[in-house]
């Protein structure tokens, strides 16, 4: 009885030992998660080339980012919120923080004395701590309204190269 227990047992056995083996599957690199930017406005009162800014910045997508989203302040406040004013890149890292965004832009406006307007747009990566800036010099606020497109679009792409 024993041996006619013992052979379907060994037939079982063998069975399975010669079925293949599965198929190997590699591990796939999760994709990275979604970048966040927030863009910083220029106050309203500094006048319409702010706005027409703080319009650009609003429909900028740059490259890699999932959502964009409109900050609360302007970067300057945002520092003095978190007490940390200094233009180094610790603060304006810790401001990205503080507002949950691993991508800053925001523009520094500075008019000249001879209707020249000089609008630099910058771009910060909150993680790698480093920025990129893109700036432009506008004979006057009409020039600059008209031009500030094309700076926004160009600062939005960090590899590119400043014209």
């Amino acid at each position: 009885m024993a041996a006619a227990i013992a052979l379907p047992v060994v037939l079982s056995v063998g069975a399975c030992a010669s079925e293949p083996p599965p198929p190997v599957e590699t591990a796939r690199k999760p994709p990275p998660p979604p970048r966040r930017l927030a863009w910083m406005p220029l106050d309203a009162f500094e006048g319409p080339v702010a706005l027409a800014i703080n319009d650009q910045m609003r429909q900028v997508r740059p490259p890699g980012t999932s959502s964009s989203v409109k900050a609360a302040v302007s970067m300057e406040v945002a520092q003095l919120a978190i007490e940390c004013i200094k233009p180094t890149a610790e603060c304006y890292a810790a401001v990205g923080r503080s507002l949950n965004a691993d991508r800053l832009m925001w523009a520094e406006l500075e008019p000249s004395g001879d209707d020249k307007v000089v609008i630099t747009i910058v771009m910060f990566d909150v993680e790698a701590g480093k920025s990129s800036r893109r700036a432009g010099t506008f004979a006057d606020a009409q020039a600059a309204r008209s031009g500030v497109a094309d700076l926004v679009q160009r600062a939005a792409v960090p590899e590119s190269k400043p014209q």
